[in-house]
């Protein structure tokens, strides 16, 4: 179990690394967006370049457009949701006693997010941007993703259960 916990701890901040980066990203898109700071627009093509801060340099390129920017925020935003949720997935395996309502939480709300919120952004993005078919791909990725964790979740509960049971006769 050790080794585990020690993957679990490693996987665990690379995720909230990687969550961490996907939202700084976001908010670098938003304030961008709205106020013109580190934009670049290429009017011929309808295109924009979000440029690091302070400088010139091209960090996320897309069209200039009123759906491809909802999309675009909506997906930086949604993954560094993700992320961070696996990072509290992989942060449930780094505690000593794993049965535990925090961790059926945990589980709970990354099934969750995984079976409802591709779904409902795909629905919402479609309606502003014609969406090509590696999104469905992905859709369909997450919410086997969900149905996965949604399993561990009910072993989990079970384990718990038991687990609670086992310490009332010790």
């Amino acid at each position: 179990m050790k080794t585990v916990r020690l993957i679990a701890k490693i996987l665990s901040a690379i995720s909230k690394i990687l969550a961490a980066g996907y939202f700084l990203s976001f908010l670098l898109s938003v304030i961008a967006l709205s106020t013109g700071w580190c934009l670049n627009l290429i009017e011929h093509n309808n295109r924009f370049e979000i440029c690091y801060p302070f400088t010139r340099t091209p960090y996320l390129l897309g069209e200039y457009n009123e759906g491809y920017i909802i999309m675009f925020l909506l997906l930086l935003g949604l993954y560094a949701l993700f992320f961070f949720l696996v990072g509290k997935v992989f942060s449930v395996f780094t505690k000593p006693r794993l049965f535990t309502a925090y961790g059926i939480r945990q589980l709970k709300m990354f099934y969750l997010g995984n079976l409802v919120l591709p779904a409902l952004s795909v629905i919402i993005i479609s309606v502003f941007y014609n969406i090509e078919s590696p999104a469905e791909i992905l859709v369909v990725l997450h919410m086997l993703l969900g149905v996965f964790t949604y399993f561990m979740a009910a072993i989990f509960k079970e384990g718990y259960h038991l687990q609670t049971e086992n310490d009332l006769i010790l």
